[in-house]
């Protein structure tokens, strides 16, 4: 969604008469104001600070004068006034918590109208219907804030409002209608988050990557490897849109984020389907170029890997040691990335092993992944994974490639 607004706003400045003529603009930063979504206001910072002095004075200058005028309507001493003035400032805290509370309760009636919603399956029904969204959120709140004015103005007659109509009631039936009609409709799921139309296009947005992961023992030989489809997801209703188009995508292949996967990103939840193995014609190559044991009692381990233009590096100290420094910063995963004829990637690692801990040496000291992620060129295609994306509808935009993992011990 990022990109597809960044995309929008780039080409209304290409095609628009503001680069031609960008004499207007020359008092410095500018104020965009969305009035609506009908249009857009445009003036000056400067101007906008003066209009946010005008409106504060303003309002301080009506509260001050209302409080006195209310003082001295009727009061005959001083002691009078100052009584009168402080039930009116009284009056005006009352309002001022009533306004308060009725927000509050209206946003926590939003929030459970969202649960709702969400319980129901109908997530993001609003991506592509906006105006559902507007009748529905939109009623409940004015119908929340509406009802309890009305409330205080029936129980606290001190308290002033301004009201446009003498009575709520049909304003309350008709947002009430309006919500248990729009409720009914989302619940029916007549509104459908995604769209392939290219004037207007709500594109569900998926990641998918075909993966050989290879386990290795400590003495460096394959202990077990396995090939799949690692579909990842980008917005909340998973693939629950998905899975009637393509029933293997379903939670019983899914996955919470583990760092034996070649994540890309940063996603909450995976599906891993089985597949084929993938053979990149430049496959990475990892080498252990020294490893010695320091004077303060650490174990530093020096690599050399050639790979890809981006890859993922993931380190986990086993029981009983502990990661000492490193030629990163002090984070536990790391993504690289370099240009073209870029030189071989080293960095080093000192592993504290603790002396009262129980692990056996067979079982190293620290389990070391690499992750290729091959974005371009042949090897970033395969068969397996052309096929599969051309079974997704037409409305979901998908960004794969091919990755291999490899797991490591030391």
């Amino acid at each position: 969604m990022f990109r597809d607004n960044i995309l929008s706003v780039l080409k209304h400045l290409v095609m628009s008469d503001e680069l031609a003529d960008s004499s207007q603009y020359r008092h410095g930063n500018m104020v965009f104001f969305d009035l609506l979504g009908l249009t857009m206001l445009v003036y000056p910072a400067h101007v906008g600070t003066v209009i946010n002095y005008i409106v504060a004075v303003a309002a301080v200058i009506y509260l001050s004068g209302k409080c006195l005028l209310t003082s001295c309507a009727g009061c005959v001493s001083g002691r009078h006034v100052i009584c009168a003035a402080g039930r009116y400032m009284r009056d005006l805290v009352c309002v001022v918590c009533v306004l308060v509370l009725s927000w509050i309760f209206s946003l926590v009636t939003l929030l459970f109208v969202a649960w709702l919603v969400t319980l129901m399956g109908r997530s993001m029904f609003w991506y592509s219907h906006i105006h559902a969204a507007v009748f529905l959120y939109g009623s409940a709140a004015v119908c929340i804030l509406l009802l309890i004015h009305t409330l205080v103005k029936n129980r606290c007659y001190r308290i002033h409002f301004i009201y446009l109509s003498r009575g709520t009631k049909r304003v309350l039936a008709v947002l009430g209608s309006v919500f248990m009609l729009m409720f009914v409709l989302v619940s029916c799921g007549l509104f459908f988050p995604y769209s392939a139309d290219p004037s207007s296009p709500r594109p569900k947005r998926v990641f998918v990557q075909h993966i050989t992961r290879s386990f290795h023992t400590l003495n460096g030989s394959l202990q077990s490897s396995d090939s799949g489809l690692c579909i990842n997801d980008l917005d909340y209703t998973g693939m629950q849109h998905i899975t009637p188009h393509i029933p293997q995508i379903n939670d019983s292949i899914s996955t919470h984020c583990q760092d034996w996967l070649p994540y890309y990103g940063y996603t909450r939840k995976s599906w891993y389907l089985p597949a084929p193995e993938v053979s990149p014609k430049a496959p990475l190559e990892v080498q252990l170029l020294s490893r010695q044991e320091t004077q303060w009692g650490t174990v530093k381990m020096s690599f050399e890997v050639k790979g890809p233009s981006h890859m993922s590096l993931y380190l986990h100290p086993h029981a009983g040691a502990s990661l000492s420094s490193w030629s990163f910063n002090d984070w536990n995963f790391v993504f690289y990335t370099h240009g073209l004829d870029a030189p071989v990637w080293r960095f080093w690692i000192e592993i504290l092993p603790l002396k009262s801990s129980n692990v056996s040496p067979d079982e190293g000291l620290v389990s070391l992944a690499i992750t290729a992620h091959y974005l371009s060129g042949s090897d970033g295609r395969s068969e397996t994974l052309e096929s599969f994306l051309k079974r997704f509808p037409a409305w979901v935009f998908s960004s794969s490639w091919i990755s291999t993992y490899h797991m490591y011990t030391y």
